[in-house]
Parts: structure tokens; sequence; C-alpha cells
């Protein structure tokens, strides 16, 4: 599958999550309360692996930049998976790949990403998030598109 990260409003939204990078801290932790007190239930505990792979942290403009996620049990059996890849930039979310598509898929999901002109020399990291059975792990790959 080919991608191509959209461009129009890159560079505005950019600078919009760069005014705005120091926000609050969000929490995924569930509260319950029984009785006056008040515990934090933690999120699923992670029973997968999931590795992101690319050929390099300097993709070229225009060019395809093939990527791969694989995920498998702790046995390293292949499991099914959902996953959703998000632009960020200074730890904000500026963009989507595909905008926000959740991709299915079992064991390793391929796919190929063109980095617009706009994106070059920016510091940007690419959030894979990858769900198996509710419990989540969010891979990090940082990466400055460069001009060939």
């Amino acid at each position: 599958m080919r991608t191509k990260v959209k461009s129009p409003a890159f560079v505005a939204v950019l600078l919009v999550a760069l005014a705005t990078s120091c926000g609050g801290n969000k929490s995924t932790a569930k509260t319950t309360s029984t009785a006056g007190t008040t515990t934090a239930k933690p999120p699923p505990a992670a029973t997968f692996k999931a590795v992101f792979s690319a050929p390099t942290h300097h993709p070229v403009v225009n060019k395809n930049w093939p990527i791969t996620v694989t995920v498998a049990d702790l046995a390293g059996k292949p499991v099914a998976a959902t996953l959703q890849m998000n632009v960020l930039f200074a730890g904000a979310q500026v963009g989507q790949i595909d905008n926000g598509k959740i991709y299915h898929f079992v064991g390793r999901y391929h796919e190929i990403i063109t980095w617009p002109q706009a994106s070059i020399g920016q510091p940007l990291t690419l959030q894979s998030v990858v769900i198996v059975n509710g419990a989540t792990k969010k891979l990090l790959w940082t990466l400055s598109v460069v001009r060939k």
C-alpha cells in the first residue's frame, strides 16, 4: 500500500502544534471509587511484542519509504492486531497516516509512506499505535525528512 502524508495544512498544523505543545498531562489509567477510597486501575498488561522497522531515520522527500510493523505473542507466534499511525512534532500530534485509518492485520504489516516537501528538516516522530486484545503499545520512530 502506498501512502502520501497529506501536506496542504501540514505547515500550519506544525506551527499550531509548536505554539501549543506545552499542554497538560493525560492519564490512561481508570479510577474506581469504593466507600470513599479511590484506586487507580492500570491498563491491561501488554502480552505481546511489537517492533517497528524502516530502512533509515532520514527518508527522502517525495520518495517511497517502506516501513514494517511486526506483532507476535510472547512465544513469537503472529497475532491479530490493529494499527494506527500518527505524525508527532515535539510530542504533539500534527498529522496521521492515511487520515487516521485503522489497519487490521495478523503478524506483519507493510506500508510505503511518501513524505511531502513541507516536512523537510522537521524533527518528526512516527508513532505506531498497536492494539492486541485491548492491550496497547506505542512504537516511536524519530525521523527527519531530507532533500536528495
